[in-house]
Order: structure tokens, then C-alpha cells, then sequence
């Protein structure tokens, strides 16, 4: 099998788990390198290998021989990761995604940029965009579309037909009902029970389905 020398974006906690994932179940993955925004680059190496800062990736990584995969973060509400998932596009690079064996896909597609791990099931005709994290033990169901940009925790379900917008984010244990519209860049958090349709930047936290009289901008600081 050839393998594909990819640069990982990110070196914190949820890189070191996924490099972890890519050695132990992606053979077709190499990892040759890291990268991080440039005032976080306070060393030369990390797990033993380059890191090189983002604005001067090209000196030794070019977008002819290497792929990319993240940043594997969260934070301001997926801003980061789409910032510079855009960024690497525009320069020239190429995005690897990573799914784990132990998934049950039967999606219609996944688009690039995506880290997808154990234990998620995804039904027929889902779709599921660009830049997109779906951490362990997720439910995705029939028909349901994923926008770009989204994070999903772990043990979320999402029932059949629903539409999750771009920049979304899902928290643990979060419980989405058939056939709904979630807008772009909506939060919900702590176990929400999602039973109506929730605007583009709302919050819903917690069991009570009722969205939060203020935006997920507010979030930014927190996630």
C-alpha cells in the first residue's frame, strides 16, 4: 500500500491521541511532521519529529510532498480549524482525512479533512462535509447532513434527516431528534436534548430543549 506523508496541525492532548489512532490502525498514514501557528512554536521537534511554524510550513514541508491533516482542535468554536483549513487550501496543500477501521460507515461521503474515530455509525445517505472531528461512540443516522467545519463529542446521537450546520458543535451525550434544521455554528452542550430546530449561532444546554436567549459567539472564550 503507498503511503501518504502527512504534517499533523496541532501538538496538544488531542493530537497525541490522534497520532496515536493513525501508527496503530492507518498504514497508509505517515506522519512526517508537526506544525502549530507560528507564537506557539517554542521548540524545533515534537514527538520526535519537525515542527515547523505555520507561515514557514513550506520551507520543509511543500504541498507537493506532503498532505495535511487538522488542526486538531476545537476551540473558538471551530474558527481556528477552518481558518487554517482554508488557509492550507489556498496554499497550495492538500488535505488527508482519518477513519478509524472500527467505524460502521455506510454514508454516501466524507469530505476531507476529517477525523472520524472508533465506534461511530453512520448510516445510509449521510453526509458528512470538510474539516470535520467526530470523536468516539456517535450515532449519525440516515439522511442526516453534516456541514463543514463541525465537531461532535462523544456519544451523541443524531437522528435520521437532520441538517447540522457549518461551524456546529456538539457536546457529549447530546441527543438530536428526526429531522431538524441546526444552524450554523449552534452549540449544544451538556447532554442537550435537541427537539426543535435551533437557529444559526444558538445555544441549547442541557436537558430543557428551549434555545438560549444569546449567540454561540459567546462560547468563543470557552471553547
Amino acid at each position: 500500500m503507498t503511503q501518504t506523508d502527512i504534517v499533523l496541525f496541532g501538538a496538544g492532548d488531542m493530537a497525541a491521541v490522534v497520532a496515536v489512532y493513525i501508527r496503530a490502525e492507518a498504514p497508509h498514514l505517515n506522519i512526517v511532521g508537526y506544525t502549530l501557528d507560528d507564537a506557539y512554536c517554542t521548540a524545533e521537534t515534537h514527538d520526535g519529529l519537525p515542527l515547523v511554524p505555520w507561515s514557514q510550513l513550506e520551507a520543509q514541508f511543500s504541498p507537493d510532498k506532503v498532505q495535511l491533516l487538522g488542526p486538531l482542535t476545537y476551540q473558538r468554536m471551530n474558527t481556528i480549524r477552518r481558518d487554517r483549513y482554508l488557509e492550507g487550501k489556498a496554499r497550495g496543500y492538500a488535505f488527508a482525512s482519518f477513519l478509524h477501521p472500527d467505524c460502521h460507515y455506510y454514508g454516501d461521503s466524507i469530505g476531507e479533512n476529517c477525523v472520524i474515530l472508533e465506534r461511530n455509525i453512520i448510516q445510509p445517505f449521510a453526509r458528512i462535509g470538510n474539516n470535520c472531528i467526530l470523536w468516539s461512540g456517535n450515532h449519525i443516522g440516515h439522511h442526516v447532513t453534516i456541514g463543514d467545519h463541525v465537531f461532535i463529542s462523544s456519544q451523541v446521537g443524531v437522528a435520521g434527516s437532520t441538517v447540522i450546520g457549518d461551524e456546529c458543535h456538539l457536546a457529549g451525550q447530546v441527543a438530536v431528534t428526526h429531522g431538524l434544521k441546526i444552524g450554523r455554528a449552534a452549540a449544544l452542550l451538556n447532554a442537550a436534548l435537541v427537539s426543535q430546530d435551533v437557529p444559526d449561532e444558538g445555544v441549547v444546554v442541557g436537558p430543557a430543549p428551549e434555545t438560549k436567549p444569546f449567540k454561540s459567539s459567546r462560547m468563543r472564550r470557552l471553547l
